[in-house]
C-alpha cells in the first residue's frame, strides 16, 4: 500500500493524464472477471479454518480441491473475455486514438493477469486461514518489489501502458509460485487432486460462498463502477482527477483491512467452540481498534484533504480529486466502523442478509452516479457512492448486529460508536488550527499530523480512563517491573 501510495505521482507523471486514465479504466475494466471468482475465496477460508481447527484435514482437502477445479474452468472462460472486453473497450469508452491499440494489449495482459491470481489465490486463503499473515504479507513484498522495478524501468525507458501490464504479470506468477509452496508446507496434510469435485462439496461451497459472491459484486459495483461511469460520460483525462480522490479512501480502507484480516477465522473458531462471549468481546474490541486507527486518516484527509492532494500530486489536482475524496470519506467513517460486524458475519455464516444490502447498494449506486454525473460530473459520482453506503452502514447494519452478538442498536451506537466519534472532536479542532501554518511538502505536512495525534490518543485516554486504569495501566507496571529484574 505505502509503495503504491509513493509510486502513484510518478506512474501519473510518466504516463499523463490521459494515458493513467486510460490505465485506470482498464483495470476497472477487467476488475469485473473477479466477479467469475463466485465467492470462492471466502468458501476456501472458512472452510479450511474449521477443517483445521477441528482437525478434519480431509473436508479441507476437499474444499481446496473443490476450488481450484472450478477455477480452473472459469480462468478459460475470462480469457475468452478479456479478448471481448480488448476488443469493444475503445468503442465503449472516450479512449484518445492513440492509445486505442495500446489500451486493447494491456488489457489482454491484465486479464492473464487476473485468472493466473483467482486461480491460485486458493493458496492465499490457505495461509489466512492458518492467521499467517507474516508469510502472506512477505509474498505481497516480493511481488510489489519485482512490479515496482518492472514499472520504474519500464518508464524510465519510455515505455507505457503495456510494459506496466507485462510487470505485473511477472510479479503475479512469482507470488503465485511462491504462495503455492508456502501453503504446501504449512498444511501438509491437504491433498490437492484436479478433477471434478463431488455435488455435494460444490453444494457446501456454493452455499456459503453465494452471498459472498453477492458481496463481491457490490464491492466491484462501488469501487469499479464509479471510473466506468467517468470514462463513459465525461472523459479518460476525468478518469484520473476522480481516480486520484478514490484511491485514497482505498489506500485508508487498505489499512482499516489490515486491521480486520484476522476476524473471520476468529470468529469462526469462537462460533465452533460455542463461545458468544468471545465473539462479543471480539466485535466490541475489534469495533473500537477499527474506529480508532481510521477516525484520525479520515479526519485528516476530510480536513486537510486538498492540501495534501496538491503536495501529492501537484496543485492542479486539489480542488477537483479533493472534493471528491472529501464527498467519499464522509461514507467511510460509518462504513469501517461497521468491519468488524461484517468480518464477524462471514465467520458464523450469517452473511446473507448483508449480501443482499451490499448489493442492493451497489446496484444504487451504478444508479445514482449516471443520473448524477449529467449534472454534477465527478461530484456526482462521488455522490452516488456516498448516499446509498451511508443508508446501508448507519440505518441497516446497527440493527443487524443484535442478531450477531446480542447488541441492541442504540447500545451499538451509543455505547460502541458515540465514545470514538466523540474523541475525534478535539483532533477535528487541532487538524483545522494546524490547516492555518503553512505547508510546502510532504514532510512538514507528516510532521504537522503527528503533532496534532498526541491530541487524539489523549482524548481517546479520557474517554476510556476506566479501562485504560484496569487494564493498560496494570500491564505497563507489570512490564516495566519484569523489565527491571
Amino acid at each position: 500500500m505505502a509503495v503504491g501510495f509513493f509510486f502513484a505521482p510518478f506512474i501519473l507523471h510518466r504516463l499523463g493524464d490521459a494515458a493513467y486514465g486510460v490505465w485506470v479504466l482498464a483495470i476497472s475494466v477487467v476488475g469485473y472477471l473477479g466477479l467469475m471468482d463466485l465467492g470462492l475465496q471466502s468458501s476456501v477460508l472458512r472452510f479450511v479454518s474449521k477443517g483445521h481447527t477441528t482437525g478434519d484435514h480431509e473436508g479441507s482437502s476437499e474444499a481446496i480441491s473443490a476450488a481450484l477445479w472450478v477455477r480452473l474452468q472459469i480462468g478459460a472462460v475470462c480469457l475468452v473475455l478479456s479478448v471481448g472486453l480488448a476488443a469493444i473497450f475503445p468503442l465503449w469508452f472516450k479512449v484518445p486514438p492513440a492509445l486505442a491499440s495500446d489500451a486493447r494489449k494491456a488489457i489482454l495482459l491484465i486479464g492473464l493477469t487476473t485468472v493466473i491470481g483467482m486461480t491460485f489465490g486458493v493458496a492465499s486463503a490457505v495461509l489466512s486461514a492458518l492467521n499467517r499473515y507474516d508469510l502472506q504479507n512477505y509474498v505481497g513484498l516480493t511481488q510489489t518489489a519485482i512490479r515496482v522495478m518492472g514499472v520504474v524501468y519500464a518508464l524510465r525507458t519510455g515505455h507505457g501502458i503495456i510494459s506496466i501490464a507485462f510487470c505485473e504479470l511477472i510479479a503475479i506468477i512469482v507470488s503465485s509460485a511462491l504462495l503455492l509452496y508456502t501453503a504446501h508446507r504449512l498444511y501438509p496434510e491437504l491433498r490437492v487432486k484436479l478433477q471434478k469435485p463431488k455435488r455435494e462439496t460444490l453444494r457446501k461451497l456454493w452455499v456459503y460462498s453465494s452471498y459472498a459472491f453477492l458481496t463481491t459484486i457490490a464491492v466491484q459495483l462501488v469501487y469499479q463502477a464509479d471510473n466506468l461511469v467517468v470514462g463513459a460520460f465525461v472523459s479518460a483525462t476525468a478518469v484520473t482527477y476522480y481516480a486520484i480522490g478514490n484511491s485514497l479512501c482505498r489506500y485508508a480502507s487498505q489499512i482499516v483491512g489490515s486491521i480486520g484480516g484476522s476476524f473471520v477465522p476468529a470468529a469462526s473458531t469462537y462460533e465452533a467452540a460455542g463461545d458468544t462471549a468471545g465473539l462479543l468481546a471480539l466485535f466490541r474490541n475489534g469495533t473500537r481498534a477499527t474506529i480508532m486507527v481510521s477516525l484520525p486518516i479520515l479526519i485528516t484527509l476530510v480536513v486537510r484533504g486538498r492540501t495534501f492532494i496538491s503536495l501529492w500530486m501537484g496543485p492542479q489536482y486539489a480542488q477537483s480529486s479533493g472534493t471528491v475524496l472529501i464527498i467519499l470519506c464522509t461514507a467511510l467513517f460509518f462504513s469501517f466502523a461497521n468491519r468488524t460486524a461484517a468480518s464477524i458475519a462471514y465467520g458464523v455464516e450469517k452473511h446473507k442478509a448483508s449480501a443482499l444490502w451490499a448489493i442492493s447498494e451497489g446496484v444504487t449506486n451504478l444508479i445514482l452516479s449516471v443520473v448524477l454525473v449529467r449534472w454534477y460530473g465527478i461530484y456526482g459520482v462521488a455522490l452516488g457512492t456516498m448516499i446509498p453506503s451511508l443508508i446501508v452502514h448507519v440505518v441497516f447494519w446497527p440493527r443487524y448486529i443484535s442478531k450477531l452478538v446480542g447488541l441492541s442498536a442504540f447500545e451499538v451506537i451509543w455505547n460502541v460508536w458515540a465514545p470514538m466519534f466523540l474523541a475525534g472532536v478535539p483532533f477535528v479542532i487541532a487538524s483545522y488550527a494546524m490547516a492555518a501554518f503553512p505547508v510546502h511538502n510532504l514532510t512538514i505536512f507528516f510532521i504537522q499530523v503527528l503533532a496534532t495525534l498526541p491530541v487524539y490518543f489523549l482524548a481517546v485516554a479520557f474517554i476510556f480512563r476506566g479501562y485504560v486504569r484496569q487494564q493498560v495501566v496494570p500491564r505497563i507496571r507489570s512490564l516495566l517491573f519484569t523489565s527491571a529484574h
